[in-house]
């Protein structure tokens, strides 16, 4: 009887560890398993690019009026260049838009986040546009498994790989005459992590906009999987299977701790994200003011993930400018 107890107990324990197992690669799975198309947007040009298209992704009515509604057109963009250039890291092409309007002027490097996405989504055409409107002149990029750039995983890396991209483009823009002191790094998102690892090995990279950007692992590990209804018991699971499938720690994900005393730093979130919570905003405030960084914030009122560029394009474009061309020089 009692071996047979202990049968059972053990088969039941076991169960509940494949299970708890499964999940876990299910989780992770789901959450950074790659699509390389821009979605809706693939084919989408910076003098095409529209939001009457993705204004049907969003079920948040806010966010869908607001893009059904964006004056896009007058964002266009009619004279680019189609550049590739080499990652940091070997045998891997990055594909870029770049917009050199302004002889002798700051540039920024837009890096785009979690897809479907990359340089052809509206977020990055807007940027583009917002800074020329604003004599800095940009360059907008697919990184690794994106777009047009070379595809070396089905899986997300969550800028742990990515950030070689970012110090990419800057290679290609200070071998094509742009100023080490003179190139900004502008991250949507998870784009941000990108960039944040970026300035950490660069430290000539005096400038980061972040726009809705994750700041600690364990908070947007709770996040993703209780977005998908799971408790956050299944954390180390997904956190194993992670590993397993990309091939990095994902436990190393926590951007707020790579921020450097040596660089300038602009964070911007809506009040009512609901993608990237507003804990990581204020994690990211806390972590900087208890250790001397320096950082300057914007919480945009009643606004949702990566809205306020849509909703105050004025306002964000100078306050970019400001920003940029007080840490650049040209």
């Amino acid at each position: 009887m009692i071996k047979k107890l202990i049968y059972i107990f053990s088969s039941l324990i076991f169960f509940i560890f494949i299970i708890y197992v499964a999940v876990g690669f299910y989780l992770a799975n789901t959450i950074l398993k790659i699509n390389p198309s821009c979605g809706l947007h693939e084919g989408a040009l910076p003098n095409t690019w529209s939001t009457l298209v993705d204004h049907h992704e969003y079920s948040n009515v806010n966010r869908s009026i607001l893009r059904k509604n964006f004056p896009f057109k007058n964002y266009h963009i009619d004279d680019w260049q189609a550049v590739y250039f080499s990652s940091r890291e070997k045998d891997i092409k990055i594909s870029g838009w770049l917009f050199d309007h302004h002889k002798d002027q700051p540039i920024v490097i837009i890096v785009h986040g979690l897809f479907p996405n990359g340089k052809c989504k509206p977020e990055s055409n807007l940027l583009a546009s917002l800074l020329i409107k604003n004599n800095i002149n940009a360059l907008t990029i697919d990184l690794r498994n994106y777009g047009d750039s070379t595809t070396v995983s089905n899986y997300e890396n969550l800028g742990l790989s990515e950030y070689k991209d970012v110090l990419g483009a800057y290679d290609f823009l200070v071998e094509n005459g742009f100023r080490e002191s003179s190139i900004g790094l502008l991250g949507i998102s998870l784009g941000g992590t990108s960039v944040i690892f970026a300035g950490k090995e660069e430290p000539n990279i005096k400038a980061i906009w972040l726009d809705s950007t994750l700041a600690e692992f364990k908070m947007i590990l709770k996040d993703e999987i209780a977005r998908y209804g799971f408790p956050h018991d299944f954390g180390p699971s997904v956190s194993f299977a992670g590993k397993f499938l990309t091939g990095i720690d994902p436990t190393k994900l926590s951007p707020a701790f790579s921020l450097t005393k040596t660089q300038n730093y602009f964070f911007t979130h809506g009040d009512k994200d609901e993608r990237v919570l507003i804990h990581h905003f204020d994690f990211f405030k806390e972590y900087i003011n208890k250790n001397n960084i320096k950082a300057k914030f914007w919480l945009v009122k009643d606004s949702y993930h990566v809205d306020a560029m849509f909703k105050y394009p004025d306002e964000y474009g100078i306050k970019l400018k400001n920003f940029f061309e007080e840490h650049l020089n040209n």
